[in-house]
């Protein structure tokens, strides 16, 4: 049998007003709260088991916009060319648009995107979203075409408090660590040797096409061989693009001994980390969860065309974290594009742990709803009791009726 209900055979303008003013006062109350609040974030933090998460996040910043500097003021120790044209922040991070280790065409405003030391703060998200937490162990695979990246996820890392272990390739594309006298190599040893980044590369690679600078001249391999040497890290050398995967994940394996991995980060389009520019159009950007492994292989020209270091890691259930498309993820978390002025530390959403707006417009929304649903199609008992209370005034065409 089909239950009764009261409905009014039409909606009082008390009603009406009612769900007026409370639609104004939810607007106007999200429209007041500011979007950051210290005891909130403290809150949220805490629930992630961080509750000093956005503290952590700053000093990765700092650390990173520390790095920048002395980057810079080593490139003009060197002599190197810092063009206006291509790095108008004077960074000191563009590299130079052609050089003898250049592997593939770049694009410029995405390297310019990418040197803001708040990225930093940006890889610590996506690592906590990922379930890492301080003390876990990371695996890292990075290029010397995103030095700026490569220098924020160490941060990251470093001031979460994760262990990883790196592998790393010394070839760059435009705009990069492309300078043959200041590659990604010398990069990290210059960082590590003024105390400013702790760790290191367990092994690094030649890099470029099959990472191991396949169709580069002996000149040019010469040039990648030196700077590994310069670096003190041993050479990771492989015959074919399965042998480069086999020997990087024997190493991460190794490194790890009988712990697991709680995430693996890419940075840049490594051959052997993310499949080049097939795996990473496949795999896409931001947090990468094992269960999307048949999509990307689905997306892809075959599965195999995505065996990667990456892909790997999430068939063995490890989530990845790709930080490539890199104006998508400064769009995300509210960073500027390609800016033409330094960008201090602190700045963009990525800060905000969480908006208290979404809550406050989440329990707005809720009671909008609830109350639209009690006038349009009121329970028996709270009918009766307006009724009672005269609600429904006192012409019969007024008074709720009986529908099935």
């Amino acid at each position: 049998m089909k239950k009764l209900y009261y409905r009014p055979q039409k909606i009082s303008s008390g009603s009406l007003l009612f769900l007026a003013a409370l639609s104004v006062v939810t607007v106007l109350a999200l429209r007041a709260m500011p979007n950051q609040m210290a005891g909130w974030s403290t809150m949220v933090a805490g629930l992630y088991g961080i509750p000093d998460l956005k503290d952590r996040m700053l000093e990765a910043s700092e650390r990173a916009d520390t790095a920048f500097d002395v980057i810079h003021a080593k490139r003009l120790e060197l002599g190197h060319s810092l063009l206006d044209a291509q790095d108008p922040a004077d960074t000191g991070m563009v590299g130079p648009s052609m050089s003898a280790v250049t592997t593939l065409p770049g694009h410029l405003a995405a390297k310019q995107t990418s040197i803001n030391p708040n990225f930093a703060a940006v890889a610590m998200r996506l690592l906590v979203d990922a379930g890492v937490r301080p003390g876990d162990r990371i695996a890292i695979g990075c290029t010397g075409s995103f030095p700026a990246l490569n220098i924020a996820v160490y941060s990251a890392a470093e001031s979460l408090g994760a262990r990883p272990t790196i592998i790393s390739s010394a070839a760059s594309s435009q705009f990069g660590a492309n300078s043959a006298d200041m590659m990604w190599p010398d990069m990290e040893k210059l960082l590590a040797d003024e105390g400013i980044l702790a760790y290191r590369s367990l092994e690094i690679s030649r890099g470029g096409f099959r990472d191991r600078a396949a169709g580069m001249s002996d000149d040019t391999r010469a040039i990648l061989d030196a700077a590994i040497e310069r670096s003190g890290v041993p050479l990771m050398d492989s015959i074919d693009d399965t042998d480069a995967i086999e020997r990087r994940m024997v190493a991460y394996s190794k490194a790890a001994e009988d712990e697991t991995y709680a995430a693996y980060i890419n940075v840049g389009g490594g051959d052997a980390s993310v499949g080049g520019t097939e795996g990473n159009d496949s795999i896409g950007e931001g947090l990468i969860t094992p269960k999307q492994l048949a999509t990307i292989q689905k997306k892809a020209s075959s599965p195999e065309a995505v065996d990667c270091v990456a892909t790997r890691f999430l068939a063995s259930g490890v989530p990845v974290i790709n930080m490539i498309n890199v104006v998508a993820l400064a769009n995300q978390y509210g960073l500027p594009i390609a800016s033409t002025t330094k960008v201090e530390v602190g700045q963009g959403t990525v800060f905000t742990i969480i908006d208290p707006r979404r809550v406050l417009a989440l329990i707005g929304i809720f009671f909008i709803t609830a109350a639209t649903a009690i006038v349009v199609k009121p329970p028996h008992r709270i009918t009766k009791w307006l009724q009672r209370k005269g609600w429904f005034g006192e012409q019969p065409k007024d008074q709720p009726q009986y529908m099935v």
